[in-house]
């Protein structure tokens, strides 16, 4: 755990400036420990390196314009644009079955062991600071072994005093994976002088690939201050995301903040997770259709990029023999400029 925690320092280092080619790096930590349990989504990660100013980072620049056709931004309002690269550069979800120190499952019943470890990268462009569309793509490993799921999780356990999970062959198989996302956000704001403001963020989306399928849709609410900032909370796929996209507005405060809620609901095609492997045989359940999450936090951030978040999470059922109607889990978002 030490060795790849400094895997991941030096990857931050080398690309930092004054060797230097990143502006911010972005690291998600979710966690149902929160709640004190251990099942379904139970731990994901993610860590990215955003480049903002292209004329610094020409090799980014060139990147976003070899992908920029893959943005769709019709209708966009006219007004200013800026435009922003992100790259994921190490990312992770694991998912348990409810009791998984059990060793025994029931086929049809449990919800097999999985794991997704992946790469990729986002583009997003802003538009007149009132509509911001991002596409995204991931590709890894998707099963127990290739995704390091069991690895990490027992690891995680015996680092905490617990028992770690027994698979005993219950777990998808291992295969490649990809999942590609368009979304498009909306922003209407009110301002209430000194800074002070609330706003309303609707979003709708879709995603596509042998990980996931689903289309989204939803909302989040804001009341803060320097809200033109940023875009909200960015939470690990499938969930609630901002893009992680900043945006600094000379008009407003340096430094700002949030309190936020909202919902995003979605209507699902596929989740290996709950289906199965794509490509030979293993355990699944029967999905759920439809799956929302609630969401509730604060953020505080400043017009150079950094922020800090706290998330709360709520999940519907995802599958019809899930032991409890719902899942918690909280998420914590560090961003910090170079």
């Amino acid at each position: 755990m030490r060795r790849w925690i400094g895997q991941l320092a030096a990857i931050v280092l080398i690309l930092a400036p004054n060797g230097a080619l990143a502006q911010r790096a972005v690291l998600v930590g979710e966690n149902d420990a929160i709640v004190n349990t251990d099942r379904d989504y139970t731990s994901g990660f993610r860590l990215s390196i955003v480049f903002d100013d292209f004329n610094r980072d020409l090799l980014a620049g060139q990147m976003f314009g070899a992908v920029r056709p893959a943005l769709l931004t019709f209708g966009a309002p006219g007004g200013a644009v800026r435009q922003q690269f992100e790259w994921i550069a190490l990312a992770q979800n694991i998912y348990t079955p409810d009791r998984d120190t059990r060793g025994t499952y029931v086929p049809g019943v449990d919800r097999p062991f999985g794991g997704w470890l992946y790469t990729g990268f986002s583009i997003a462009q802003e538009t007149a600071r009132r509509q911001l569309d991002s596409f995204e793509l991931q590709v890894g490993a998707v099963g127990g072994n290739a995704s390091l799921g069991q690895a990490v999780q027992s690891s995680f356990h015996r680092m905490l005093g617990q028992s770690t999970p027994v698979i005993n062959g219950y777990e998808l198989r291992n295969e490649p994976g990809i999942a590609v996302s368009w979304e498009r956000r909306w922003k209407f704001a009110t301002d209430f002088g000194q800074g002070f403001g609330a706003d309303i963020i609707p979003s709708l989306g879709f995603t596509g690939g042998n990980v996931f399928t689903y289309g989204e849709a939803g909302a989040i609410v804001r009341v803060g201050r320097a809200l033109s900032t940023n875009w909200g909370p960015t939470l690990v796929r499938p969930g609630v995301s901002g893009a992680n996209f900043v945006s600094p507005d000379p008009a407003a405060p340096f430094w700002g903040f949030s309190l936020f809620g909202g919902v995003q609901a979605r209507g699902v095609a596929r989740n290996i997770f709950l289906d199965g492997s794509t490509f030979a045989d293993s355990p699944h359940v029967t999905r759920e259709s439809f799956v929302y999450d609630l969401v509730a936090g604060a953020e505080v951030f400043n017009q150079a990029g950094f922020l800090a978040s706290l998330t709360w999470i709520h999940r519907s059922r995802e599958y019809t023999t899930q032991t409890r109607a719902y899942s918690d889990y909280g998420s914590v978002t560090l961003a910090y400029h170079f």
